[in-house]
């Protein structure tokens, strides 16, 4: 059976006064009352030593895994201790089941579940509403959560926005890559029609210097006009005479008289040569 009321610590953890506190349970077991000395000593191994020994002996006795539990809950091993303390709701004892509930909402609290450390401790305060401690205990638990909530959000909210902020930067990115491609595929078609229209303009101009080529080598094997021949086989003489008619056009009489001339000269007869 219980050993008298309940006695509370107070305890500082994470800047927020939370109360512990246990109330071991009696027995006439020699182990439970080795391992309760052994607490009241300070010595929670030497404690979690003798609750163990009494729990093979007892077996599934709810007084000894709350004993246990507070035990483990001493040496900070906090999830051991919460699922001694929840073998310990299992209770027919009003006040043990109420102090299990009390001591597992604590368990939780350590450990930063405040969800469950709330709903344990609601269930202590169910079983017994006067139990100052577990109200405490609620309200901060339900504070802590609170703030974990709107830190968890806040976080939340920073990384959407760095997060927009970088599809917005990759987006931007993409977006020049994209524009840089198609500047670099314009600047490849503009290049591939100039080398087209170069390429053309020289086979054009090679067309015409066959093509010119080609009349040259026509007009070559094509025989001289008469007259071209003719004018070829003029002496010097003639073509001296020639030119000095050309510059007396401005002048009739003289032309004609010239002309009077030349022919008096084609009329004689040649010179011998022998």
């Amino acid at each position: 059976m219980r050993g008298g009321r309940r006695t509370t610590v107070a305890a500082v953890w994470l800047a927020v006064p939370f109360l512990f506190g246990f109330d071991l349970f009696k027995s006439s077991n020699h182990d439970v009352l080795q391992g309760n000395a052994a607490m009241k000593a300070g010595k929670a191994e030497d404690a979690l030593a003798a609750y163990d020994k009494a729990a093979a002996k007892l077996g599934n006795d709810p007084a000894v895994h709350f004993d246990r539990g507070a035990a483990l809950s001493a040496l900070s091993r906090f999830d051991e201790a919460a699922e001694e303390f929840l073998r310990a709701t299992e209770a027919k004892d009003g006040t043990l089941k109420e102090s299990a509930f009390y001591n597992l909402g604590n368990a939780f609290a350590k450990k930063n579940k405040f969800k469950e450390a709330i709903e344990a401790y609601k269930r202590a305060l169910a079983l017994d509403p006067r139990d100052a401690s577990a109200k405490w205990n609620l309200e901060l638990a339900q504070k802590q959560q609170k703030e974990e909530e709107k830190k968890k959000q806040d976080d939340k909210n920073k990384d959407d926005k760095n997060k927009d902020k970088k599809d917005k930067q990759d987006k931007k990115d993409k977006k020049d890559d994209k524009d840089q491609d198609k500047k670099d595929d314009q600047k490849k078609d503009d290049q591939k029609k100039d080398d087209q229209k170069k390429s053309e303009d020289d086979k054009k101009d090679q067309d015409k210097q066959d093509k010119q080529d080609k009349q040259d080598k026509k007009d070559q094997a094509q025989p001289q006009p008469a007259d071209d021949k003719q004018a070829q086989q003029k002496p010097a003489s003639e073509k001296e005479i020639e030119a000095v008619l050309d510059s007396l056009e401005r002048s009739p009489k003289d032309l004609e008289k010239e002309r009077a001339r030349l022919r008096a000269v084609r009329r004689r007869p040649p010179a011998k040569d022998w």
